[in-house]
């Protein structure tokens, strides 16, 4: 490289572009960088405080520094544009799935625009950041191991959903007991499948008797033998649910959204049939455990997915319900 090249390239990296184009960079990188390196460093994974907040705090940061005189706009926009290069490079070179990705964006995003704005007020009037400011990289360092004395807790969520259904109770409690396999033309755009959760195809019982087990499956290998601790015909239906979380396929779930991995398990459900003057309603109900060190935003994200799925479920059972309710009428 000539002395001209050499100099040209000096003073290109002293221009305010250089600037934003660097630390997008950097703090796309770091992101990248911890990602790769999670299991086996003092993070301890992606399930944590340390990571899941405190790493998108440093991207923002990192994003600041190398710019000239940072404006409060550089502050959000350039931690958003790192941390969206972070997580389309992990989906790119498949360290995450689109579920975590999706999980993962808005507090990601949150946090690094917190790092952004506390860096911005630091340095807003200085050329580049205090090359000492650097050693913020080591922030989730210091975290992780302060977090790692304390258990995470255990939350336990209940998530209930309902449906109107134009049918009778019987033609009701015939969709629940049973349900034979749900063809792709039976299911409606919901937000469990849009990002990559697997959608229920069937459950079959082998006996209907409190006791008997039902075994309800769904895409991509997933199933979930469910205990029947209820059995009330044209009634109420309710089971335990057993996670066969080692059968699953890590092609269909990462390993940190497993249902009943050591973050999130299913553990019961639960159907009642209201009769109504103009038919049933139909309540499904679950209880769902979540065990990580941001339970706030795990449960809502949880509580939202399976809400998804309730309400996927229970257009499938009106549907089914009420044509069978019809071929009845019909053929009295």
């Amino acid at each position: 490289m000539s002395a001209v090249t050499r100099a040209s390239l000096r003073d290109w990296l002293y221009t305010p572009l250089a600037g934003v184009a660097l630390g997008v960079l950097f703090g796309g990188l770091y992101g990248v960088a911890m990602r790769l390196t999670s299991r086996h460093s003092m993070v301890g994974g992606v399930m944590t405080f340390a990571f899941i907040c405190v790493v998108p705090i440093v991207i923002g940061a990192l994003s600041l520094l190398p710019v000239i005189k940072p404006r409060l706009a550089h502050a959000f926009l350039l931690p958003t544009l790192a941390t969206t290069l972070t997580l389309g490079l992990s989906l790119l070179l498949r360290v995450e799935g689109a579920i975590c990705i999706v999980f993962a964006l808005p507090i990601a995003l949150v946090f690094s625009v917190l790092g952004g704005v506390m860096t911005w007020s630091v340095r807003r009037e200085t050329e580049r950041g205090d090359k000492r400011m650097y050693a913020v990289v080591l922030l989730p360092f210091v975290v992780a191991p302060i977090e790692n004395r304390f258990d995470s807790p255990i939350d336990m969520r209940v998530v209930e959903s309902d449906i109107a259904i134009s049918a009778d109770a019987a033609a009701v409690w015939e969709e629940i007991v049973e349900v034979p396999t749900i063809g792709a033309d039976e299911r409606r755009p919901a937000l469990f499948t849009s990002i990559g959760f697997p959608a229920p195809l069937s459950a079959v019982v082998d006996r209907r008797e409190l006791g008997g087990v039902r075994e309800a499956r769904f895409e991509g290998g997933v199933l979930f033998l469910e205990r029947i601790t209820r059995f009330e015909p044209k009634h109420a239906l309710a089971f335990d649910i057993d996670s066969q979380e080692e059968l699953i396929p890590p092609t269909t779930l990462d390993p940190h959204v497993t249902i009943g991995g050591p973050y999130f398990d299913v553990l019961e459900g639960e159907y009642e049939i209201e009769e109504t003057a103009n038919g049933v309603v139909l309540h499904l109900k679950s209880r769902l455990r979540v065990s990580t060190h941001f339970n706030v935003y795990a449960g809502a994200w949880a509580d939202r997915v399976m809400a998804s799925i309730q309400d996927n479920i229970l257009d499938v059972v009106r549907r089914r319900a009420e044509r069978r309710f019809e071929r009845a009428r019909s053929s009295e």
